[in-house]
């Protein structure tokens, strides 16, 4: 289903290059915040998930969990951007931060966030060295956006895909589950 997913965006965001529509730099379209209000104080980490996430834009997306209750990122949909390995994460829920290197990212008016998310990752984009990477090489770079429409309806299709990913993953694990006790069953 990913390599779907990342055919499919591929086929879709070339479609999008190759019609008329108008370009933009990332400036123009996405505004940026430094996370330093958002940054988590303390780094010993709950288990426990009703408390406020502390994210990383890396892999591990989720390092855990705090209670601090103050400096929480809550202004909606955002891009976490990782500015030294350029690795980013699409978010809508409340979280706090652990690293200054990260950009939140923000769509100003008639831009689909999910859509420039989907974008970026076409884009396949590669840090180039240990150094900040947003400013000097993603803002000034040039993307063609379409109309708000066409932007809202290809958002909604790779949303529907990561949504299918999900729940197929989810009935994956309960199925390796249920082997796993049929197969201790037949043992015991």
């Amino acid at each position: 289903m990913k390599s779907f997913k990342t055919s499919l965006r591929n086929y879709l965001f070339g479609q999008v290059v190759d019609q008329r529509n108008d370009s933009f730099q990332i400036k123009e379209i996405l505004e940026y915040e430094q996370p330093t209000k958002y940054l988590v104080s303390n780094t010993n980490y709950s288990a426990d998930t009703f408390l406020t996430p502390v994210l990383t834009a890396n892999k591990a997306f989720i390092l855990g969990y705090t209670g601090e209750k103050f400096g929480i990122y809550e202004k909606g949909e955002c891009i976490i951007f990782d500015d030294f390995t350029m690795d980013m994460k699409y978010v809508d829920f409340p979280f706090k931060v652990k690293s200054s290197a990260i950009k939140i990212l923000t769509p100003k008016p008639n831009v689909n966030l999910r859509f420039v998310f989907e974008y970026l990752i076409f884009l396949n984009l590669q840090a180039r060295g240990h150094k900040r990477h947003y400013i000097s090489e993603i803002e000034p770079k040039t993307i063609t956006l379409p109309n708000t429409n066409t932007q809202n309806s290809l958002a909604k299709i790779l949303l529907t895909i990561d949504q299918k990913i999900e729940d197929e993953s989810a009935i994956l694990n309960l199925y390796t589950k249920q082997k796993q006790y049929l197969l201790q069953q037949m043992f015991i």
